[in-house]
């Protein structure tokens, strides 16, 4: 096990309580909102890269994707199956299934992807990038939301902070670039900061991207 996967697993049963996964009713609506304005369809299949314990995967659900969240941390796939399960699937009305697997791991092809707070976790952006490519249909779009803050390695991220060179978040317009490299050549972002209904106890400055190619 990786020194990236053992924190993810020892901070499982946390998350939950970290700033934008313990979301509000109002939050959780607002979210929605916000996804149902950014995917024009919300149908089909789709992939939630390193969906921790299932938040926005089951948000997804409820939109109306056919959702296959993956992570790495089998503690946290273990919390979005009992999450899942208290909201009504899977066999209860979503559609949400979750698998303790690398994002490179997965097969077959999906028609929109999600992912949050995964490309500043990730060493090479573009290898991600590479992968999405090649597991999406031609018309898919990636919403990747990213965090930037002005943080060192410490506390908890002390060690595995340090391996990371997005640590602290990319500058969207690096972000931009790489994706234009590894084939999205159309890709937008804009800050979700100042949307007082998605507003966290972080403070920190919060990008949503739409990819595609």
């Amino acid at each position: 096990m990786s020194n990236l996967v053992a924190h993810w697993d020892r901070r499982a049963e946390s998350h939950d309580e970290t700033p934008g996964n313990s979301l509000t009713a109002e939050q959780t609506e607002a979210w929605k909102s916000l996804l149902a304005e950014v995917y024009p369809i919300r149908s089909g299949r789709l992939l939630d890269i390193g969906c921790g314990t299932g938040t926005y995967s089951l948000l997804l659900a409820e939109l109306g994707f056919d959702v296959h969240g993956v992570d790495t941390s089998r503690r946290m796939i273990a919390h979005a199956r009992r999450k899942a399960l208290g909201r009504g699937g899977p066999g209860g009305g979503l559609t949400a299934t979750f698998s303790t697997l690398a994002a490179q791991d997965v097969d077959g092809r999906y028609d929109a992807v999600f992912s949050r707070n995964v490309l500043w976790t990730v060493e090479n952006p573009g290898r991600l990038a590479d992968v999405v490519r090649e597991h999406t249909t031609e018309s898919a779009l990636w919403v990747a939301v990213e965090t930037i803050w002005d943080g060192r390695p410490h506390g908890a991220y002390r060690e595995v902070g340090k391996s990371l060179p997005g640590f602290g978040g990319w500058h969207p317009n690096v972000l931009r670039d790489v994706f234009a490299r590894h084939g999205f050549a159309r890709t937008t972002w804009s800050s979700i900061s100042n949307r007082a209904e998605l507003v966290t106890a972080d403070k920190d400055v919060h990008v949503l991207f739409r990819v595609s190619r």
